[in-house]
């Protein structure tokens, strides 16, 4: 009986160290798992954000044609003109615009006769709202608005009245001035198709604000307008220009700018 009593307490005694000493190594190991966890690796450590990157377009003089007149003039043989269109880069996203052109416009009908020459000029600016941080590109989306100036000098060699009681009149009005204002507002892109050499298009928009002429003679057209008998006209260009290299070079700029960027 004594040797039993004495094998069960030695026994309990080495179940007790065992689960103590389990009980201790479970500890030390879920502290272990616990730092090995907190531990991050060398490469998660925490590393400073990378500066903001901005890819800077191109930008300078560039001069270029219109050839919208060429192309109506397949669909509208009364009129006929040329244009050229200029832009310069003033800064990131603003650009300066100016626009110069000629148009010849002759109407015939069986009573009425009706030519006009003219020039026009606008003058305006576009802003490019196609930014990109990543994708480095010197294609712009433009919106914009021009001021237009023109001066034509037009007269009818011929027109008729006709008139079932009095009869026909048969006259003509010689030639007089035009001067006009009017403004544009236009929405377009250009895209740099090979290196310097842009190609682009705009819709317009154009509003006539006012007309000089001679009480005797109405335009039929405004150049560089359209139809003087629509107030709001709407219209298009398309352009090929070449843009002259001036040392403005693509820069990254980071969170701070150096001076040279600036």
């Amino acid at each position: 009986m004594f040797k039993f009593l004495s094998i069960s307490i030695f026994v309990f005694a080495l179940a007790g160290v065992a689960m103590a000493q389990s009980g201790g190594f479970q500890q030390r190991m879920q502290g272990v798992q616990n730092q090995q966890n907190n531990a991050k690796p060398a490469d998660d450590e925490e590393r400073p954000p990378e500066p903001k990157v901005i890819v800077k377009k191109d930008q300078g003089l560039s001069l270029g044609v219109d050839f919208s007149p060429l192309i109506l003039r397949i669909f509208n043989d009364e009129s006929t003109g040329f244009a050229f269109v200029g832009h310069y880069g003033l800064r990131d996203q603003i650009w300066a615009a100016a626009e110069m052109g000629y148009e010849n416009i002759k109407y015939r009908t069986d009573d009425y006769n009706y030519t006009s020459n003219g020039t026009f000029v606008r003058v305006g600016f576009d802003y490019d709202v196609f930014q990109s941080e990543t994708f480095p590109t010197n294609d712009n989306l433009f919106v914009g608005l021009r001021y237009c100036y023109s001066w034509q000098s037009h007269e009818s060699d011929r027109f008729r009245i006709v008139d079932s009681y009095w009869g026909d009149y048969i006259g003509s009005v010689d030639n007089t001035s035009v001067n006009s204002h009017a403004v544009d507002f236009l929405f377009g892109l250009r895209c740099e198709v090979l290196r310097h050499i842009y190609m682009g298009w705009s819709f317009r928009g154009r509003i006539l604000l006012a007309s000089q002429h001679s009480d005797l003679l109405e335009p039929y057209a405004i150049t560089g307008f359209g139809s003087y008998s629509q107030k709001l006209n709407m219209g298009f260009t398309y352009t090929i220009e070449y843009q002259i290299p001036m040392n403005r070079k693509k820069k990254l700029r980071a969170d701070k700018l150096t001076t040279d960027e600036q």
